[in-house]
């Protein structure tokens, strides 16, 4: 029997009237600082999408998460201490056991109190999922050894992940972005970050506590280790792996309808001026034909429109938009589908 489980997600807030997500918010709370002092409120809804996008991410890992939102970041995303370690106060004595972090500390001069409220709240058994800061080698608090921090690569298995208990940064995860949603109930593809492999890590973690709701941070520690597929690795490790999406090139031939369907609309989205012979041999994010993280969701829905269909966006990755040919098979799975 699965168990419900509370989730805390401090980040951007969260757009509350996602179809996909407002089933799961069960609350919110949101910290901001202003002149030296930090106020509270109710007002937790996202502005930018980073958190509703952490927060679908999260679900799509463990579908009955129980999402409760702290706004800690604004429109600039920039993380500011003082206001994390009140958010993190605050959780001290609440029910929730996880606490997701996709964000982190640069900068600063010191991270003592910070240090502190993350032990307390490690001392009362809760975890904390914290991303590195992107294009750093360290950042707070995923570097603190009270927390699980969590960094973004290219790995050898799609969707796996690497973990050792003992290390700084103890999990290293695929990148491939999936997917996911956006503020305004929309949806968009977000770009390899580590904000997002944390989020997904927190939802493989939720699952796990949904099955064994008492288990101790060491014994999770020991099940991480072993479900990951990897448990030593340096810094060359991570450089290693360069997995090359499969464009699919030969999966079909030009004279097929559906294809040059698809390519009709492609052009007629991206209203690309590429030569029609580099459609059919590039990738579709080469920026000749001009598909782009934020435009993926636009053609998704063009496609729909056209073929008559409805994606499940949070299935879809980056590797299904890869190529023509990629995109059209996903086009003519959903098409399949529909007609059994």
């Amino acid at each position: 029997m699965n168990n419900k489980v509370k989730v805390a997600v401090l980040d951007t807030g969260i757009d509350k009237e996602h179809d996909y997500l407002k089933d799961n918010l069960v609350g919110g709370i949101a910290f901001e600082c202003m002149h030296d002092y930090i106020f509270i409120s109710d007002k937790f809804d996202d502005e930018d999408g980073h958190g509703t996008a952490c927060a679908s991410i999260i679900k799509k890992e463990y579908e009955d998460v129980e999402l409760f939102v702290i706004k800690v970041l604004g429109k600039d995303s920039i993380a500011n201490i003082k206001v994390l370690e009140e958010a993190l106060k605050y959780l001290l004595d609440t029910n929730i056991r996880l606490i997701n972090l996709s964000l982190s500390v640069i900068g600063v001069e010191s991270v003592k109190g910070l240090f502190e409220v993350c032990y307390e709240l490690f001392r009362k058994g809760k975890i904390i999922v914290c991303s590195l800061a992107n294009n750093f080698d360290l950042s707070y608090p995923a570097m603190f050894n009270n927390v699980i921090g969590v960094r973004a690569s290219t790995l050898d298995i799609e969707n796996s992940f690497w973990y050792n208990k003992k290390y700084d940064v103890q999990c290293v995860m695929d990148s491939n972005s999936y997917i996911s949603c956006d503020i305004n109930n929309s949806f968009r593809l977000p770009p390899k970050c580590n904000s997002y492999v944390a989020a997904k890590f927190t939802g493989k973690i939720a699952k796990i506590l949904s099955e064994e709701p008492n288990i101790t941070v060491s014994a999770l520690n020991k099940k991480l280790e072993s479900l990951a597929t990897k448990n030593c690795w340096s810094s060359r490790d991570l450089d290693k792996y360069s997995r090359i999406p499969d464009f699919k090139v030969d999966l079909y031939d030009k004279e097929n309808a559906l294809l040059m369907e698809v390519a009709n609309v492609i052009r007629e989205c991206l209203n690309t001026e590429a030569e029609n012979e580099k459609l059919f041999q590039c990738s579709l994010f080469n920026k000749e034909i001009g598909l782009v993280y934020d435009n993926c969701f636009n053609l998704l829905e063009k496609l729909e429109k056209r073929f008559d269909l409805k994606f499940n966006y949070m299935d879809i990755s980056k590797y299904d938009l890869v190529s023509i040919y990629t995109l059209t098979e996903l086009v003519e799975r959903y098409k399949n589908t529909k007609d059994k």
